[in-house]
């Protein structure tokens, strides 16, 4: 009845603006969408919205929408000679990564512009190397009507950095969906700065904040509750205390969850969002070929090419010429499994003779047009100037090796920083520590991260190596506990400090007598921070496997009998090292990449943890920067071994 009268209101009253055209009903069929209708009438999907604001519920099945005249129907019928605007046209080539929103920024025209210029962009997206016409308007415009240039319902929002469509979709209480709809225009990624709608009354009222301390999941047809806790491991109940709303309307397809962030399973989590798990090589496309530069440090110009002996001698005696051989014979392998998969790559390489002024020179006398990754160079300075030589046209440039480089916007820091494995150890603590005895132990150096770690643990005991040298059993005993295992996490870059400890740790480990009293401790090391010093021969495997030593680590060893040792070992004659591994995984990796989306900015949303040999990927992006890894491992010793810690993998031994 409300639905009949708003018609009869909108029909009678506005009859004189409206002249002969009339408002439509149109009643929802199962499988049509906001989108879909808006195509139907040729109208907008905020025109639909600002008639019918009970959509903001969901769009529902036999609901009677109210539908205005469509934009051809509510054109006025006047003199076209009077209207008709002067333009000429520029034509634009268009470059790599480069979208509709960037180009219509470029040149301040609307995206519609170019479209109604370049009728195919209607139905495909963009080519690089393409012409367009780009318009420009000798007359102006007739400026629209300020109160028609807002619908009535909704409201402008600017894109925050690193913003993605679920995060705005789930702060303003809508769906993903819904948001495209209201923005049929949106491409794949969203931009910082871009403007897209929003509904208004949501930005006012519902004021959501997503909370990082728990993770997101989208809701996917024909899931109830009882599939939910399968899947995620959470009951109804639990579900309902984080999302109150379930508690009225149910589960609604496209709705987003919060849900515990310590819960595991056979999914994925990217930006906060859980997602199906993800396969890069199921999703890899072989009708492109990809071009790719390796550049590494092999110095040819001091190499003698006329001796075999010598040249032996110049490669055993030139560390980094031998490491760039190996990660280069690495490289040759992911190239040749690529060819397998029927992936076509052409392959430049380049030396950079670890100097700054060579890469200067090879930037301004190569032609880098049409290259889609760059691996190289190994060393911060030359990679710093090979990044900020090809930013220009955009090119995605990897660092094998260096953490200490700019992280420019078209940079891929492929080794975790510092930060990141404090923060793999320090989630990883957070995960298992209910119930355990921590202790802290750092020498002043390490004053802050003993700083940080006493904020997030803040009943942890503190052991203070008295002048940085040294700990005594009979100073580690009073905070031991026999009913609880005694958790100690290290801190320091010395060895003989670092040393001492391990040694008095392996003594208080176990049962011995204390004041004539026979007592049993039970004690696991941990560090944030694996530097050299836990390297060295002062330092005790034995001692370290037997407190089971925990620490994060950016790669794992890999056994002799995997396919790929036995693969390099029949081609090459001896095992691969560990940098003849780093070129096969880094280089398999950008290759897949490349095969899945050749626009790695893209590819880095999307695809989530990748794994090979000894090292995994995952490239978060920095505030105004480029690509860091995030990825690393958890490992520890065993039986003099070093192994890969698995969820719940750490079994009391009390």
């Amino acid at each position: 009845m409300k639905k009949f009268a708003l018609l009869f209101l909108i029909t009678f009253f506005g009859l004189s603006s409206l002249m002969a055209q009339q408002f439509k009903t149109h009643a929802v069929k199962e499988g049509e969408t906001i989108e879909s209708i808006s195509r139907l009438y040729k109208i907008k999907p905020a025109d639909i919205l600002r008639l019918n604001p009970e959509l903001k519920g969901g769009l529902k099945v036999n609901t009677i929408l109210v539908i205005p005249p469509s934009l051809e129907e509510n054109k006025p019928i006047i003199n076209a000679a009077t209207t008709k605007q002067e333009v000429t046209f520029k034509q634009h080539r268009v470059r790599r990564k480069e979208t509709l929103f960037s180009i219509s920024q470029k040149y301040d025209i609307e995206i519609e512009d170019i479209k109604r210029f370049n009728k195919e962009l209607y139905s495909r997206e963009l080519k690089k190397g393409e012409r367009i016409r780009i318009p420009k308007f000798l007359t102006p415009r007739v400026a629209e009507n300020p109160a028609d240039s807002i619908p009535e319902g909704l409201a402008k929002y600017i894109v925050q950095p690193k913003q993605g469509k679920w995060r705005i979709a789930y702060e303003h209480g809508i769906t993903v969906k819904e948001l495209e709809e209201l923005n049929p225009e949106l491409g794949e990624m969203l931009q910082e700065g871009q403007e897209i709608w929003v509904p208004a009354k949501e930005l006012e009222e519902k004021n959501v904040v997503i909370d990082t301390l728990y993770n997101y999941y989208t809701v996917l047809p024909r899931e109830g509750f009882f599939r939910l806790k399968l899947k995620l491991g959470t009951t109804q109940e639990q579900l309902e205390e984080l999302n109150p709303e379930l508690k009225d309307g149910g589960l609604k397809v496209g709705m987003i969850l919060k849900i515990p962030k310590e819960i595991e399973g056979d999914f994925d989590v990217k930006d906060g969002l859980v997602v199906e798990k993800f396969r890069l090589i199921d999703s890899i496309r072989t009708d492109e070929v990809l071009n790719i530069g390796l550049i590494m440090p092999f110095n040819l110009n001091r190499v003698d090419l006329d001796s075999v002996s010598v040249l032996r001698e110049q490669i055993n005696g030139n560390r980094w010429l031998s490491r760039s051989l190996d990660f280069y014979a690495g490289a040759r392998m992911a190239l040749d499994s690529a060819k397998q998969l029927g992936i076509s790559v052409n392959v430049k390489v380049y030396d950079s003779e670890a100097n700054e002024n060579v890469v200067s020179n090879l930037i301004a006398n190569t032609d880098f047009e049409g290259t889609d990754a760059v691996i190289g160079p190994f060393f911060p300075g030359p990679f710093n100037e090979m990044a900020r030589g090809l930013r220009t046209n955009n090119i995605p440039v990897f660092a094998p090796f260096t953490k200490n480089i700019d992280l420019a916007p078209n940079v891929f820091q492929t080794i975790p920083s510092d930060e990141v494995l404090y923060e793999k150890m320090v989630k990883y603590l957070d995960k298992r520590v209910e119930g355990k005895n921590l202790i802290i132990i750092a020498d002043s150096l390490s004053m802050p991260t003993k700083e940080r770690l006493l904020l997030r643990y803040p009943t942890a005991k503190v052991v203070d190596p008295i002048e940085n040298r040294f700990i005594r059993l009979d100073e580690l005993d009073p905070v031991l506990v026999e009913d609880q295992e005694n958790w100690v996490i290290v801190e320091t870059k010395s060895i003989s400090l670092l040393a001492n400890i391990t040694s008095v740790l392996n003594s208080a480990h176990g049962t011995r007598l204390i004041e004539e009293e026979e007592k049993t401790f039970d004690i696991r090391m941990f560090t944030t921070n694996k530097n050299r010093a836990f390297d060295s021969d002062n330092v005790s495997n034995f001692h370290l496997s037997k407190l089971r030593f925990h620490y994060p680590t950016t790669d794992r060893l890999s056994s002799m009998n995997s396919e790929f040792s036995k693969e390099y070992e029949r081609q090459y004659g001896s095992f691969p090292d560990r940098y003849a591994i780093r070129g096969f995984d880094l280089t398999m990796d950008v290759i897949l990449r490349l095969a899945y989306n050749k626009n790695l900015y893209i590819g880095a949303e999307r695809i989530s943890e990748t794994e090979y040999v000894e090292n995994k990927f995952n490239y978060t992006r920095r505030f105004f920067g480029g690509y860091y890894n995030t990825a690393a491992y958890i490992a520890y010793y065993e039986e003099l071994e070093i192994k890969i810690a698995r969820d719940n993998d750490i079994k009391s031994n009390l």
